[in-house]
């Protein structure tokens, strides 16, 4: 691979790793504001306000980058084994994990066999109630196969803008009509897709560009700060309409206000791609980011076992300032990614196959799917 390609690739794998700190973040400093911080639910908003959508922008943008004219028969089986197989592990991961430990799983009731039929349904339906971070990835699928049936049209930079603002306006119309997920109308996040699928044709067209080749470590950080400063000018002026919170929630189609949405997430998402860009060297974060798709299943076990208690005991024996919740909340998502390191490296030992790489070999048996 070209130097030049690597060092792109490199930027995006880093900018994932930033977005995955980001969301473990923003899942502790949520616990923390259910306990009536108001400093963490202003945190809470500002990442809120572009975290989930950045993902969309970073995988629209590596599909740019890595064309594919690959029939749908290869389509549907790198979709199965790279997406819908980890997506099904994670879940029965933390299904099991349930049995063992006493977690927070705020939808259902797993204290009965009709908790956890209840549950297997909803996940089998695309929203995964044993592990919550995942539905990003039943929504990614739903993504990615309107992308496949649309593909040959998106042949010009034109046609990719005009569908992608098409998405947008027809898709926040409709959910601002139609509450799907809070009428159990939610199937794989369908009703999402247009919406978030116009973020992913942002990030596919600036993946067929050279952008980041003219963006250069040292204006990245510049740019990092600009972008930085619009989100902290912007994101409160987004006041909704919400659901249930008051703040951006992708899952819940709670988006709030038609413009500031979007240049508040779009903003938020160059911030994190110019710091990507700046950190592109740091060879530690761009394995965190090659590793995504384990950190998102993985902030299951702190999402639903870990957060909540330790939140509580932080309100309970620290002061309850903003800048305390930062570094309190900050040191907490750190030490959880480090603490996923040796789990990631067991992972891609043993069963890589099962976590988003389906053309390794593991220990226990070979690729699910030929080079």
């Amino acid at each position: 691979m070209k130097e030049a390609e690597q060092g792109r690739l490199d930027a995006i794998d880093v900018a994932r790793a930033v977005g995955l700190l980001l969301v473990y973040y923003g899942h502790f400093v949520e616990q923390i504001m259910y306990l009536k911080n108001p400093a963490a639910a202003a945190q809470y908003k500002w990442i809120y306000s572009f975290h989930m959508i950045l993902f969309f922008i970073l995988s629209g943008w590596i599909r740019g980058a890595k064309p594919s004219t690959a029939p749908s028969s290869v389509f549907i089986k790198s979709t199965l084994a790279s997406r819908i197989v980890p997506y099904l592990f994670f879940s029965l991961l933390l299904a099991v994990m349930s049995l063992l430990l006493p977690g927070w799983f705020p939808i259902v009731d797993l204290s009965s066999a009709k908790g956890y039929v209840q549950a297997a349904v909803s996940t089998g339906l695309g929203f995964p109630l044993f592990n919550i971070p995942m539905w990003f990835v039943a929504c990614l699928v739903s993504v990615e196969c309107v992308h496949h049936l649309l593909r040959w049209f998106l042949d010009s930079p034109t046609k990719i803008l005009l569908t992608a603002l098409a998405c947008y306006i027809a898709g926040d119309a409709l959910n601002a009509e139609y509450f799907f997920f809070g009428q159990n109308l939610s199937f794989w996040l369908l009703h999402e897709v247009p919406v978030v699928y116009a973020f992913y044709l942002v990030g596919f067209l600036l993946g067929r560009s050279p952008v980041l080749n003219f963006v250069t470590p040292g204006r990245s950080v510049a740019l990092c700060l600009a972008a930085l400063a619009i989100v902290h000018l912007t994101y409160d002026l987004n006041q909704g309409p919400f659901r249930y919170l008051q703040a951006v929630i992708i899952l819940l189609s709670g988006h709030g206000h038609f413009i500031w949405f979007p240049i508040t997430a779009l903003a938020g998402s160059a911030m994190v791609l110019a710091l990507g860009r700046a950190l592109q060297e740091v060879r530690g974060l761009a394995f965190f980011g090659r590793n995504a798709l384990i950190l998102l299943g993985l902030n299951g076990v702190f999402y639903h076992f870990v957060n909540a208690p330790l939140a509580a005991w932080c309100v309970a024996n620290l002061p309850g300032d903003g800048w305390t919740v930062f570094f309190v909340s900050a040191l907490v998502a750190m030490v959880s990614l480090c603490l996923c390191l040796p789990v990631i490296l067991g992972l891609n030992y043993l069963v890589p196959q099962l976590v988003g790489k389906p053309r390794m070999s593991g220990r226990m048996f070979g690729p699910l799917l030929r080079a």
